[in-house]
């Protein structure tokens, strides 16, 4: 995802650079976490925005933004690990919280001890929240997590095998889960081709995917999620790549990307979704 990500502030201008850099430093707060739509620092957010910092200046990508800003990206991440340093199981609350946590541990070279602990905690939280997330998501969001940590593919293959069998999708399901699949069949070297179909099935004539079939317009989360597993499942997408590039770059406002929905709020989440999308393309 964040050569994904690099790959598309390599396609923006040199004005297009600063201010995504902008929009990104105008959204850390002071103790480093990036800000949720409340303004409070938040770890979900915070994720995003250390895979669009890594993108846009990491080491191991083109460092698209420190070619002029040699300092900014890195004084950034830093405080971000500051943040992320001063993080406790027993203050982050929710299960999904945990689990972006773990990445931004792992992501970030925070100390062993705390990711340890962290990971640990992941179980508990897993069955803690049964009954407020359903099983397909929370456990596709812990072998996603696990797979991030641990070298152990044929175990997340195994896991992921059990998991599809219990999975039934259909044209009322939402766009996400729907790519999902379609990701994990590939991954598993299984027949998706009817859940290709469906997932192409969400696109829209004025460009991008929508969220659920029976909406209008499409979204910048779904656009850039069906993108991501059909372009990794092989799929032919050159018939709606135009659509999906003029739905993008209509969403894109001074540094940020719009949600697409009709929503003018600008934040972190759909910026990153954004700049995933594009980079796909």
């Amino acid at each position: 995802m964040i050569s994904l990500l690099s790959n598309a502030i390599a396609l923006l201008d040199d004005q297009g650079r600063e201010e995504v850099l902008q929009f990104l430093l105008s959204n850390q707060n002071t103790d480093g976490g990036f800000r949720d739509r409340g303004g409070r620092s938040d770890l979900y957010y915070s994720l995003f925005g250390m895979l669009m910092l890594k993108g846009a200046g990491g080491k191991e990508q083109g460092a698209w933004i420190k070619e002029s800003n040699p300092k900014l990206v890195d004084e950034a991440i830093l405080k971000l690990k500051q943040f992320i340093d001063s993080q406790t199981t027993s203050t982050v609350p929710g299960f999904i919280e945990r689990c972006c946590l773990v990445l931004l541990q792992k992501e970030l070279k925070s100390h062993r001890v705390s990711r340890i602990q962290t990971l640990w905690s992941l179980g508990r939280s897993f069955m803690k929240e049964r009954h407020s997330i359903n099983l397909s998501y929370r456990s596709f969001v812990l072998f996603l997590t696990l797979e991030a940590v641990f070298p152990f593919p044929f175990l997340f293959k195994v896991l992921s095998k059990r998991m599809l069998a219990q999975t039934s999708l259909d044209s009322h399901s939402p766009c996400s889960e729907i790519a999902a699949k379609v990701f994990l069949l590939k991954m598993l070297n299984q027949d998706g081709s009817k859940e290709q179909e469906l997932l192409v099935s969400f696109s829209c004539k004025t460009g991008g995917f929508k969220a659920f079939s029976h909406l209008g317009h499409a979204d910048m989360l779904s656009t850039a999620v069906a993108l991501f597993a059909l372009i990794y499942s092989e799929y032919d997408i050159r018939l709606f790549k135009p659509s999906c590039l003029s739905f993008i770059q209509q969403n894109y406002f001074e540094g940020a990307f719009l949600s697409g929905d009709g929503d003018p709020t600008a934040d972190v989440e759909y910026t990153f979704y954004g700049l995933l999308a594009l980079g796909e393309l």
